[in-house]
């Protein structure tokens, strides 16, 4: 046995000591509201098919018709062989829909992060980030960092935290955050975020992953839900994983910043390209949400409804946290959630800080109220 082999092993053995071992959930159906996991039904209250555009006809079928016409593969990278006609029509998709000049394609979310902050900062750029970003943000930060660019953490949804490191740099700024925050479901202060830029002349990007399809009257995201008509954030970041059913990432954005991207974002240039099924499922989502019956007012009513339960208030995301504290109890209340019929897996340490551990509800426009008001009343009795 290797040295590797040992260094494993006593890794994954220290780690499942300390109770962060995960076992992944193995599903037997699609993510619809009734699903089966590990070979039993539940009512799925953890999914991000937000929209359940995942097994929509129009969406499957795209995706169907373009695998008959080019085949499973995409072939290569987007500057050899890797684009097809569905790839340019998705990122005009997504610049038309998000309201921008142009949008680049990423194989995935994740990508799409790392990729922008390594091709935009030089030696010479501060960046700031919201200390409770998704890790991609954290890597692309990483990444950017060893080009030279200065990275601060910033006090979460802090403007004036914000606006006091700008102050001290007389240079290029890019500010970045996630627009709906991925496990607490609270929203990033967009409006004050982009008036200090403007301001200090930095930049401001926002990773709306989870916000596209789910915020604003017509699923626009987190710019439709401030109401940013006359001016946005100048690079806005959207998946296709989430609320459009599919997987991937766009970066929509001015003209030139989508022209540098494609030349110099190595998590773009360098990797195989999405599959051309992959782009026209992502077309026909976004087609659904332009159309007079969108999901997302249905989304909208559930959230409303569970959020009421919960004594959430006025509350925007789909994503519905449950605190509790204790990383055990939060597991134990998983499974007392399990033992209903309802999936909802615990949030802990190190996806969220120590003693802050949570059940993470996440709400689909497919989930009937009578699951809705199941779970609350579950919920209720934990």
């Amino acid at each position: 046995m290797s040295w590797l082999d040992n260094a494993a092993r006593q890794h994954s053995e220290d780690w499942r000591s300390q109770g962060l071992e995960r076992i992944p959930a193995i599903f037997g159906t699609g993510q619809t509201p009734v699903a089966t996991i590990d070979g039993h039904e539940y009512v799925l209250f953890s999914s991000s098919n937000y929209l359940g555009l995942a097994e929509h006809p129009a969406v499957t079928e795209a995706a169907s018709d373009a695998l008959n016409q080019f085949g499973a593969g995409s072939g290569g990278s987007r500057l050899t062989t890797g684009t097809t006609k569905l790839h340019t029509q998705v990122e005009r998709d997504f610049a038309r829909f998000l309201g921008y000049d142009d949008a680049v394609f990423f194989s995935a979310g994740f990508m799409a992060n790392a990729g922008v902050l390594q091709a935009l900062a030089g030696s010479d750029t501060l960046i700031l980030s919201d200390e409770r970003n998704h890790a991609s943000i954290i890597d692309g930060c990483r990444l950017a960092k060893a080009q030279g660019a200065t990275v601060r953490v910033y006090r979460h949804r802090d403007p004036a935290h914000v606006d006091e490191l700008l102050r001290q740099h007389s240079g290029e700024a890019i500010v970045v955050t996630d627009g709906l925050f991925s496990m607490d479901g609270t929203l990033a202060p967009v409006p004050e975020l982009l008036t200090i830029c403007r301001a200090r002349g930095a930049a401001l990007m926002v990773d709306d992953a989870h916000g596209t399809g789910t915020l604003g009257a017509r699923g626009r995201g987190i710019t439709e839900h401030f109401s940013l008509i006359d001016d946005h954030p100048d690079i806005l970041v959207a998946t296709s994983s989430k609320a459009l059913g599919v997987e991937g990432g766009a970066v929509a954005t001015s003209a030139p910043v989508a022209a540098l991207l494609r030349q110099k974002a190595r998590t773009f240039v360098y990797s195989t390209s999405s599959t051309p099924a992959t782009c026209a499922a992502v077309s026909a989502a976004i087609s659904m949400l332009e159309r007079q019956d969108s999901p997302v007012p249905a989304l909208h009513r559930n959230i409303r409804r569970l959020a009421g339960h919960l004594g959430m208030g006025d509350w925007a995301s789909p994503i519905i946290p449950v605190p509790i504290g204790d990383e055990t109890k939060a597991v134990n209340a998983s499974a007392t959630l399990r033992e209903a019929g309802y999936f909802v897996p615990a949030i802990r340490w190190p996806t969220v800080p120590r003693g802050a551990a949570m059940l993470r509800v996440t709400v689909m426009a497919t989930h009937t109220f009578a699951q809705i008001d199941g779970l609350a009343d579950v919920i209720s009795r934990l």
